[in-house]
């Protein structure tokens, strides 16, 4: 049976925000390194069924660039880039986030959407857990009402089970 605090908690704020909270039975640190380490992301960081996280680059730093592609069987990609806007680490760390739908038009030194969604992400430490808070700002109520009826939830709660069970061979 899953504790209450194992389960990604999802907030509507505004018309544009969606906040996620969960806990992780790990140090601030290792949750942090988790999702900053390329290295580490792989493991977890699952995508869409049938894919895995194929380029996993990141210069976490302000003004750092970052590119998280997914890749199916038969060659086919898409995924996400940024800038990093804020690291503070092991605390916090924010970023633009952009998709990528066409790998044929995809060009990572063009200009960003101006209307990136904006991502940060809070670890606090609770006693022997972590807990992080992961705030998406869309830039309409129509997007976060997209990305929301896409399955963007129960996504990450599946990565979180993987992260977890990573986790649980770290500490």
């Amino acid at each position: 049976m899953k504790s209450e605090k194992e389960e990604a908690k999802m907030e509507l704020r505004g018309e544009t925000e969606v906040v996620f909270t969960r806990y992780f039975a790990a140090p601030r640190e290792l949750v942090f390194d988790c999702h900053t380490k390329p290295d580490l992301m792989r493991r977890w960081l699952i995508g869409p069924e049938g894919m895995v996280l194929d380029t996993c680059e990141q210069d976490l730093r302000v003004g750092g660039k970052y590119l998280y592609l997914y890749a199916d069987a038969n060659g086919n990609k898409g995924g996400v880039y940024g800038t990093f806007r804020e690291v503070l680490a092991p605390e916090k760390f924010s970023n633009t986030e952009n998709y990528v739908m066409d790998m044929s038009t995809f060009d990572p030194n063009a200009p960003e959407d101006p209307n990136a969604t904006i991502e940060s992400r809070t670890f606090t430490t609770e006693g022997k857990q972590t807990l992080m808070t992961h705030v998406y700002r869309f830039s309409s109520a129509e997007v976060r009402t997209t990305m929301i009826e896409c399955g963007a939830v129960d996504g990450m709660s599946e990565c979180y089970l993987e992260l977890d069970k990573i986790l649980s061979t770290m500490v």
